[in-house]
């Protein structure tokens, strides 16, 4: 009896040590397989809405935007390359008891690599010679001017007197920065600082009477009228570039034109385009700044599209020859440049292998591709959600939600309550959950039902009031006559 107890002991120990060596080995599994599915894409924060063309003209100068029919996201080309310094720790930077290289910890071999690219610069007016000082990454404004010579409580005194003037606390890598400085017995006696800080201003401080006097200066511009058409052949996309449009331009089109069109089925070989719009530049000759297209002709299976610009006190948007709003309560397309890989409807599943109904739209694209909200509306949901993997929903009124499913991440700051703009990033395409690779899984959803985004009536655009109308009647008058004039000029 001892014994048989004795081995029903032993038994039993044995089986739960197996199962719990089951359960753990399980366990295991499944954060390896959360883990490897679960990869997050670090993305610095650039706060881009990719359709605020003002306010981010030097981001779309800098980004590469590949064919429609093969996008490609470069992330390094897209950063926001400006570095901050607080300027309420500005006090504690430099103290006078100690020597400024400490405070800094600027090595001498640091400051011969940055200014190695130095040049020097006549002022042919004031016969000054400037240090040519580029930017390089970890720089501040601070190291900037004590690489132009600058001192001590010198350097603390201009950034905090000049802080109302101009935001010290940004510098893009890449400017320059011309500066002339000099000391007499430890005093600073000359001083003066040029920073072109955009195409349309420039920064210029002086040292007169032992203070720092600050000034912005506009840099003149002209007005220039642009009229552009051609044949499509290959894609929309190749037929804009051929024709010398800007990736600036050519991203506002696809916006304008992404409320009614599908990009992979409603544009055939031999469609044409046309744009008038106004860009500016400076007496460098470089261009400052490209205006909203004025007037949009895209032909769609022969068929023209036709919108104008049309803006008051109240507002700025697209409407057809009949004064019809173009810009719809939500987007068909909320990612540019991307394939359609699966339509809605009744499919083979690729990873289960039976059919099932497909109630979205994928879109194929690069990890990491930016994802726009489709409308004005609020975060319902943000987090994993089973096959989906990470997951976005919108609700935008009471009638209509969108979906977003298989990111790769989160644009930072985006959860549940936060308030969205169309156009603004929410995500990054990625594959996570059910997916076999990297696209992005998109569904609108009407009174909690999922519907075919390409069948989809979307609420009409704004409709224009009587004396609204009249107005509207008469640019459009105008635009055709300017547009008629450019064709035969063109002939």
């Amino acid at each position: 009896m001892v014994r048989t107890n004795s081995f029903t002991i032993k038994a039993i120990l044995s089986l739960s040590l197996t199962a719990i060596s089951i359960f753990l080995f399980a366990k295991s599994y499944q954060e390896f397989i959360k883990i490897t599915e679960n990869i997050n894409f670090q993305y610095e924060d650039t706060n881009v809405n990719y359709f605020d063309k003002e306010n981010f003209q030097k981001y779309y100068e800098e980004i590469e935007i590949q064919n429609l029919d093969d996008p490609v996201f470069n992330e390094k080309k897209s950063q926001n390359y400006f570095k901050e310094i607080t300027l309420n720790n500005l006090k504690t930077l430099f103290d006078e008891s100690e020597e400024i290289t400490d405070k800094l910890t600027i090595h001498s071999d640091d400051i011969e690599e940055s200014i190695a690219i130095d040049e020097k610069k006549i002022d042919l007016d004031n016969q000054i010679q400037f240090k040519k000082i580029g930017v390089k990454k970890g720089d501040n404004f601070a190291k900037i001017l004590y690489k132009g010579g600058l001192r001590g409580r010198d350097i603390d005194e201009l950034i905090i007197n000049g802080s109302e003037i101009y935001d010290f606390s940004k510098i893009y890598l890449g400017d320059v920065v011309n500066i002339f400085s000099e000391y007499e017995n430890k005093e600073l006696s000359k001083f003066q600082l040029r920073y072109k800080f955009s195409k349309t201003q420039e920064l210029i401080i002086s040292f007169i009477d032992k203070e720092f006097i600050y000034d912005l200066k506009k840099i003149p511009t002209v007005d220039e009228r642009v009229f552009i058409s051609g044949n499509i052949e290959t894609s929309l996309y190749d037929a804009m570039k051929s024709e010398g449009l800007s990736e600036l331009i050519i991203t506002e089109i696809i916006r304008v034109y992404s409320f009614d069109v599908d990009f992979q089925r409603d544009i055939y070989k031999g469609d044409r385009f046309e744009i008038l719009f106004t860009r500016k530049r400076n007496e460098e000759g470089e261009i400052v700044a490209i205006k909203d297209p004025e007037y949009l002709m895209l032909s769609s299976r022969g068929t023209p599209l036709t919108y104008y610009l049309y803006s008051n006190d109240e507002f700025s948007e697209y409407f057809d020859e009949n004064g019809k709003g173009m810009t719809k309560s939500l987007m068909k397309t909320p990612i540019n440049g991307a394939r359609l890989s699966s339509s809605y409807g009744m499919r083979k599943h690729p990873i289960s292998g039976y059919n099932k109904m497909h109630k979205g739209v994928d879109f194929a694209a690069p990890i990491g591709t930016p994802i726009f909200a489709a409308g004005n509306g609020v975060v319902e949901y943000a987090g994993r959600n089973g096959g989906y993997g990470k997951y976005i929903r919108i609700r935008h009124d009471g009638t209509y939600k969108t979906a977003y499913a298989h990111l790769s991440s989160y644009k930072k700051g985006i959860g549940k309550g936060v308030r969205v703009k169309q156009g603004d990033v929410i995500g990054y395409v990625g594959s996570t959950g059910k997916s076999t690779g990297p696209h992005l899984h998109y569904e609108i959803i009407v009174n909690g039902k999922q519907v075919n985004p390409a069948k989809l009536k979307l609420p009409s655009g704004r409709k224009l009031d009587e004396r609204q109308l009249i107005d509207f009647s008469v640019l459009a008058k105008a635009k055709n006559e300017e547009i008629e004039i450019f064709r035969n000029l063109n002939q």
